[in-house]
């Protein structure tokens, strides 16, 4: 038996977008099989990252994170949390107030002097817990990040107003609009934004200006996010965005605008330095080189894998998507390399680079 950190969250649904799933992976965690909870090394890893979930959080949204500590199975396949855990953290959860941070009294013995936040001095005593002490971390609403700045380049008056109105209610600040293509080099230009997030087509021709104009502004600003939208299917112009540096990229369909958390969490995730690429993007990119030799050489497991790499998956998301142990996946990318002749290391935005510049070669 193993002692880690359990930590669990409230919402409509257990389940996360990608920017949720940086967070819990930037503390060295990973999902659990068991909806709703994440399991961390220690439990000072646990506090950290439900301090920057928080952090994350859009106003109004806040979450009830609670964070425990339970004896896990080591065996591959049975790493989820004992049942007496995983209801200790769900009365946790439900006896909570959005924005906190509960924790029971192990916890707080493990971690007396947390860096991400200060314990509350008046514990609440918890019968669901046996009469055990549940303390609350304070955390300090002052270090959230700055908003993220956004130039939006879309033609389409109502699009382009709908998605200002969704950015500006998430937190974000709106530095620049554009309706066409010297207008988005201007806008960009002058304001010098965090992320820009542009249509394929825009004016003068209807063609890929606002691909171009997002090519031009990454190379003068090295460090500028770019979400590109796209009405169709584009595999080709997915490819072309994608054969440079990967890192704060984005390529979805306008149709997943209208899924508002899917969205916002992309954004977030590409102005945070993530890759994000829409499902059907990736497996219309898959599905033009069927016929390769190298692909066929795959077995339908890596051939799964290599999809879900494109789509910028980390090994443990992978794993997690799959239902697979991390070791599994680790050996499935390292075949993958070596049948597709590409890069082996591992990390997450070269590996996709490296998947999308394979495809768009071929």
């Amino acid at each position: 038996m193993a002692t880690l950190a359990l930590m669990a969250w409230t919402g409509a649904s257990p389940d996360i977008g990608p920017a949720k799933r940086l967070i819990i992976e930037q503390f060295r965690g990973r999902l659990d099989r068991q909806p709703g909870v994440a399991i961390f090394p220690g439990a000072a890893e646990a506090l950290q990252a439900a301090v920057a979930w928080q952090q994350h959080e859009r106003p109004g949204t806040d979450a009830v994170i609670a964070v425990t500590v339970a004896e896990l199975q080591p065996e591959p396949g049975q790493d989820r949390a004992g049942a007496a855990a995983v209801e200790a953290t769900r009365l946790l959860v439900e006896n909570g107030n959005p924005g906190t941070i509960l924790a029971t009294e192990v916890v707080r013995l493990l971690v007396p002097s947390p860096n991400c936040g200060l314990w509350a001095d008046q514990p609440a005593v918890g019968d669901w817990l046996g009469g055990s002490a549940v303390h609350q971390l304070l955390w300090d609403r002052t270090d959230q990040p700055e908003a993220i700045t956004v130039v939006i380049a879309e033609d389409v008056a109502i699009i382009r107003a709908g998605i200002i109105s969704l950015l500006r209610d998430d937190g974000m600040t709106i530095v620049g609009e554009a309706t066409d293509y010297e207008s988005e080099l201007s806008a960009v230009r002058a304001t010098r934004p965090r992320l820009l997030i542009t249509d394929v087509r825009m004016p003068p021709t209807q063609g890929d200006e606002g691909l171009r104009a997002a090519a031009i502004l990454r190379a003068e600003q090295p460090g500028l996010a770019v979400l590109v939208l796209s009405q169709y299917i584009q595999a080709s112009a997915a490819a072309s965005l994608l054969t440079g540096q990967t890192a704060g990229i984005g390529y979805l369909l306008k149709e997943r605008v209208t899924d508002l958390d899917e969205f916002l969490d992309a954004a977030r995730t590409v102005a945070a330095g993530g890759t994000v690429i829409d499902p059907m993007i990736t497996r219309e990119l898959l599905s033009r080189n069927r016929t390769l030799n190298h692909l066929q050489s795959l077995a339908d497991r890596e051939r799964a894998v290599l999809e879900l790499m494109a789509q910028g998956m980390s090994n443990a998301a992978i794993a997690e998507h799959m239902t697979l142990s991390s070791r599994t996946v680790e050996s499935h990318v390292r075949s993958i390399m070596t049948k597709l002749d590409l890069w082996d290391d591992p990390a997450g935005n070269r590996r996709v680079q490296a998947v999308i510049r394979w495809l768009d070669q071929h």
